[in-house]
């Protein structure tokens, strides 16, 4: 099928950013062969500038895949080892546990199984030894998780892998993604700092639920976290082209060879399950990996990214070639992306993704194993039981009181161990699941928002 009229895709996102109550966006899609391409919106509330095709948005997260490609590089440069302990990069590596500090690798980083609690987001200034700085300052943060035992997303370690990049390629990250990836890639408006993103029209991100958004205060989160995604900015052109690159065997649009096959394929090789029912089936080396035909292999790729009121999704079918990518500076962005996602891959692909669980209120569950406190270094979440439901309290710590506010969320029971509910002002259920057993029979986690919680209310 050809790619949707330029025109109806215009008209599409308009009604979109209007319905979910996005302040302004882009959307792209690639068919494996062209393009189609529509903004609609602003780039600020308040001075209502447009956004166009060449507007930078903050990417967020999928900031990730690109440190995991310069680890990558690296590697296959014998300058990085994805299964030798971290310390032979950084002898100077420390941790709250001592025995992960001496065990974890590059491979736990880049597949999000450290066990590493990895929202801590500690600003380390703004100088050329930030990310080093950064590194510096884990020495007392905790494990939510034993080493290797389960996926739970952590920024932190990949700015651990941005500082491990650092020392093995001798030039600062911000250089290092510069010259071996966003100018071979042929995107010159990828920017990681400030000074480089003001050369262009820039997106701020927006705050609050649809109806009542402001413009954030902070326009970026912490320079010393950038490995893992808190400043890149970059237009929907720039994250195809990566795509792009993903999907020819590392090669760049104009044949210039970024990774080598080997390392794509390591990137989309499986190291770790994700619970049953979340929106992300399994994890490769930084790559989120779906299942979406339920053949039992993973087939289609991508990442999230959210920053202080921006959000931006990746995703790309290797087989047909297709990819698609949105940017957004707030609202409901995951409810649009949701829509527009099932609206138009399975004409770029033939292949859809898949609805997210449903709640079945026929379920029997047992409500005590499951109330409590969970808790890490982003918040706490409080398990209660109201009128015969399950209420979740997020309660976000000091550090992230910009990202999150306080606001419950009523549960319902979709599967064993797996609950949903809907967040304030949104539109798209999320999953709430509660694995494993402590020594009193109750839920040892609550795993939320791709993170292991583990209980604190011992």
């Amino acid at each position: 099928m050809p790619l949707p009229d330029q025109t109806r895709l215009q008209e599409t996102l308009t009604t979109a950013i209007e319905d979910f109550g996005v302040p302004g966006a882009t959307l792209l899609l690639w068919d494996g062969a062209g393009f189609a391409e529509a903004s609609a919106g602003v780039c600020n509330i308040e001075t209502k500038v447009p956004v166009t095709p060449d507007t930078l948005f903050q990417i967020g997260s999928i900031t990730k895949l690109y440190t995991a490609a310069l680890c990558l590089q690296l590697v296959e440069e014998g300058k990085l080892k994805l299964d030798a302990p971290v310390r032979e990069t950084l002898p100077d590596f420390a941790l709250g546990d001592e025995d992960t500090a001496a065990r974890v690798t590059l491979r736990h980083l880049l597949s999000h199984t450290s066990g590493l609690d990895g929202d801590f987001f500690k600003d380390a200034g703004r100088g050329e030894d930030r990310i080093a700085k950064y590194v510096g300052l884990l020495k007392d943060v905790r494990q939510i998780h034993p080493l290797g035992h389960m996926f739970s997303y952590c920024n932190a370690g990949f700015v651990v892998a941005g500082r491990m990049v650092e020392a093995a390629s001798s030039m600062g990250w911000d250089k290092a993604i510069r010259t071996r990836l966003a100018k071979p890639l042929g995107t010159p408006s990828f920017s990681t700092l400030p000074e480089q993103a003001m050369r262009y029209q820039t997106a701020i991100g927006h705050l609050g639920v649809p109806g009542s958004l402001i413009v954030t205060p902070i326009a970026y989160l912490a320079q010393s976290n950038a490995p893992a995604g808190s400043m890149p900015m970059a237009r929907a052109r720039d994250v195809l082209a990566f795509a792009r690159m993903m999907m020819n065997k590392g090669r760049a649009p104009d044949g210039t060879q970024i990774l080598l096959p080997e390392s794509i394929a390591a990137m989309h090789g499986f190291t770790a399950a994700c619970p049953k029912g979340m929106n992300i089936d399994a994890i490769g080396l930084a790559s989120f990996m779906w299942d979406w035909d339920g053949d039992g292999t993973y087939e289609t790729f991508g990442h999230d990214g959210s920053t202080i009121g921006q959000a931006a999704w990746l995703r790309y079918h290797p087989e047909s070639g297709a990819a698609f990518v949105l940017l957004t500076n707030g609202g409901n962005g995951k409810g649009m992306a949701d829509k527009l996602m099932a609206e138009y891959f399975p004409a770029l692909g033939h292949i859809a993704p898949p609805p997210m669980p449903q709640a079945d209120p026929s379920l029997d569950y047992a409500a005590d194993p499951l109330l409590g406190r969970y808790g890490k270094a982003s918040g706490t979440i409080d398990i209660s039981q109201k009128d015969g439901k399950l209420v979740a309290h997020h309660a976000p710590s000091a550090e992230f009181a910009a990202l999150q506010g306080v606001y419950d969320v009523e549960l319902s029971p979709a599967a064993p161990g797996l609950f949903v509910g809907v967040p304030p002002g949104y539109t798209r259920p999320v999953t709430y699941h509660f694995l494993e057993e402590d020594r009193f029979g109750r839920a040892r986690y609550l795993h939320h928002g791709v993170r292991a919680h583990p209980r604190i209310d011992e």
